[in-house]
């Protein structure tokens, strides 16, 4: 079985951006970060490492909130960084990347991703 065999799964990566802002009053925000609307890296292959352990589901009121840090494998050359948000296309659910890592004199590419938002609504 191949290493590309294990990349089942496929996600979208959208790259933080930053921009200036004006809030009024002569006032700019010269630190307003966003994602863009349109991925960066669309339909990428990936492998989310999924264990029942890194999911937690927190009772908050008005709506629940789950949790997860979870392993992604993706190939060498991905561009991933740092705080990129990363979509699962079977799921829908928005995680965001820690530090990426290269595996085994560029093998392959892992990062862990989190998540905090909540079960209903927007994503």
């Amino acid at each position: 079985m191949a290493w590309e065999d294990m990349l089942n799964h496929k996600c979208d990566i959208y790259h933080i951006a930053k921009k200036e802002m004006n809030l009024g009053y002569g006032i700019t925000d010269t630190e307003h970060f966003f994602y863009p609307d349109e991925p960066d890296l669309a339909d990428v292959p990936c492998h989310f490492h999924i264990k029942t352990g890194n999911l937690q589901l927190v009772q908050t009121d008005p709506l629940d909130i789950l949790q997860a840090r979870i392993k992604i494998s993706l190939p060498f050359g991905t561009d991933i960084r740092t705080n990129d948000k990363v979509v699962s296309r079977e799921t829908g659910y928005a995680y965001i990347a820690e530090v990426p890592r290269v595996i085994r004199n560029n093998h392959h590419i892992i990062s862990y991703l989190k998540r905090e938002k909540p079960v209903k609504g927007a994503i």
